[in-house]
């Protein structure tokens, strides 16, 4: 049995059986369409849990709370009673590297198909891959060790039957599977163009037209051996549902693969989005470009690219940053490096009820990169779990963005991440950055990818773009069961921080992976509720802040020995936080 089952077990049923009546007070994808059931709480036969452990070294760190099964033995097999009747499954794995596995599945005992498990797209060594953005990385832990396959059985099961898993072959360990009702394939519309090819010309089908048009995908899959460009004003690419239209992207050079926008008005609904590359390296986006008012990404799913969607003009066009789109019920999930990123001056952009998972980067990123800022723009109602870098959600730099009602879980690294550390413009003097109504659960570490420690929030000064990390905001906040220190208040360069406000915090258990990952052996506490470092100035205020169950070998709840000149101000009412 879990060590935090009860807790977690309360958050699955607020999260993820979609209770409308408590829809503005949720936080995460509410209203996600899957029901999720844990390898270990099915019934197991012949199978082993791998128990929990936050050592970066085995395999179920990475694993949901960090605990999976062993599912390698002859006859292994789980069992599962559906809470709700579904057709839709997809199973969280893993197999060694370069290596491969078959799992059976039964519906109610009868055979529904097999699951064929590869390690094709997992298994990532940053210290040797040769990726620019790896120059430095030290930690030599493996990373992104498991991937996920999804399968339409012939038909539902009912709410209340049964769901079997049995081993055929392989070397295999299971996180979980989600089930979810697959909605019948969309029909177009009498004004649709319908595509009846392969997808080999896919492109000129779309240019033929002129642009300025509805493309409806059929149900099927489409292999696309280039960039799909949209260039011509209210054009949209449509599919019959996530799961019956598959563009699959074979080309294994730079940037010729994925969805490009490059005028108003582009939209992309209603598809599964993937690729035959298994790199960051050489590769290129799910979806691209600029989108405007006029724009909606919806019923999206992408996986196994550099990044899931990265929004920005990087080509010659009439349009000079993207603005007023919206991203919505999208699964941004086992991608390479970010999951969306809401770059060079992304503005009044909303992404919501989106599900991030298993990605190399920030999930949720908005970053003023190319002297253009991202202003007024929202992650909301989203899930974040399972990233093996960086953070769940993420500001570089900006004006006014939002985050709310987020879930962010099991992340290897920080949860939410606020620094200057990369080029562009930084934070601005006016306007305020707010997170709020957010739960992070089992994130940070002492031993990043550059054996630095992250807090579960994470919040680092340097110089490189401008000197100051500015007016962000806090509020209502639930921190459990961090597995380092819960709020990480660092300069490592640059003046500090200033106008920080933290109200509303509940933190609840540090120092869970104390004492693990401490690679370097290094003789520091850790474990903190608050840790300041390297002496910032600035100043900050905090109210309701709320520290119990501190953990690894920290002394203190609060540690303000490297303080430096901030001025850190406790206020007795929360609606005084400025």
């Amino acid at each position: 049995m879990r060590t935090f089952r009860i807790l977690n077990l309360v958050i699955f049923t607020i999260l993820f059986l979609g209770k409308d009546v408590y829809a503005q007070d949720e936080r995460g994808y509410y209203d996600a369409p899957y029901i999720r059931y844990e390898a270990d709480q099915g019934a197991l036969s012949n199978a082993n849990i791998a128990m929990m452990s936050f050592s970066q070294k085995d395999l179920q760190s990475e694993a949901s709370e960090q605990v999976c099964v062993d599912f390698s033995a002859d006859g292994a097999s789980v069992e599962w009673k559906l809470k709700k009747e579904a057709d839709g499954l997809v199973l969280r794995y893993s197999v060694p590297d370069e290596k491969s596995g078959e799992v059976e599945v039964f519906a109610d005992n009868k055979s529904a198909g097999t699951l064929k498990l590869t390690s094709y797209w997992s298994w990532e060594y940053l210290t040797t891959n040769g990726n620019p953005n790896n120059v430095a990385v030290r930690n030599d832990n493996p990373k992104m060790r498991f991937d996920e396959v999804r399968l339409k059985l012939p038909a539902k099961i009912a709410a209340g039957g049964t769901l079997k898993l049995v081993r055929k072959s392989g070397n295999i360990h299971i996180d979980f599977v989600e089930m979810e009702p697959v909605p019948d394939a969309i029909k177009p519309e009498p004004t649709d163009l319908v595509y009846n090819g392969n997808g080999s010309d896919l492109q000129v089908f779309i240019d033929n037209q002129g642009g300025g048009k509805s493309i409806f995908l059929p149900p099927g899959v489409y292999n696309v051996n280039r960039e799909l460009y949209f260039g011509v004003p209210n054009t949209k690419l449509k599919g019959a549902g996530m799961w019956h239209t598959q563009v699959n992207f074979t080309n294994e050079s730079y940037l010729q693969g994925g969805l490009r926008a490059n005028a108003r008005d582009i939209s992309f609904m209603d598809l599964y989005l993937t690729t035959t590359r298994n790199s960051r390296s050489g590769s290129y986006k799910g979806i691209n470009g600029v989108f405007t008012s006029g724009s909606v990404i919806k019923n999206v799913w992408a996986e196994h690219f550099e990044c899931g969607a990265w929004i920005a003009q990087y080509n010659i066009g009439d349009i000079p940053y993207a603005d007023g789109f919206t991203v919505s019920h999208c699964r941004f999930r086992n991608n390479y490096a970010d999951g969306i990123n809401l770059c060079k001056g992304t503005r009044n952009a909303v992404v919501e009820h989106c599900s991030f998972r298993n990605n190399g980067d920030d999930d949720m990123a908005m970053w003023s990169a190319d002297g253009l800022e991202c202003q007024n723009n929202t992650f909301r109602y989203s899930t974040a779990e399972n990233g093996w870098r960086s953070s769940g959600c993420a500001i570089y730099g900006g004006l006014n963005n939002k985050a709310h009602h987020l879930l962010i879980k099991d992340h290897v690294e920080a949860g939410l991440k606020v620094n200057n550390a990369y080029p562009g413009i930084g934070f601005n003097e006016t306007g305020m950055h707010v997170f709020s109504d957010i739960t992070i659960i089992r994130c940070g570490t002492f031993n990043d990818l550059f054996y630095n420690m992250v807090g579960a929030i994470d919040l680092m000064c340097v110089s490189v773009c401008g000197t100051k990390v500015q007016n962000v905001k806090f509020s209502n906040i639930d921190i459990i069961d961090a597995k380092d220190n819960a709020i990480f208040i660092n300069k490592a360069g640059g003046k500090g921080f200033y106008n920080i406000v933290f109200e509303n915090i509940t933190i609840d258990g540090t120092g869970r992976e104390y004492p693990f990952n401490n690679v370097m052996n290094k003789n520091w506490h850790r474990g903190f509720g608050v840790l300041f470092a390297q002496n910032p100035a600035g100043n900050g205020t905090y109210c309701n802040m709320v520290i119990k169950n501190r953990g690894g070998n920290a002394l203190v709840d609060i540690d303000t020995n490297s303080i430096g000149s901030f001025e850190w101000t406790e206020i007795k009412e929360c609606n005084k936080a400025k």
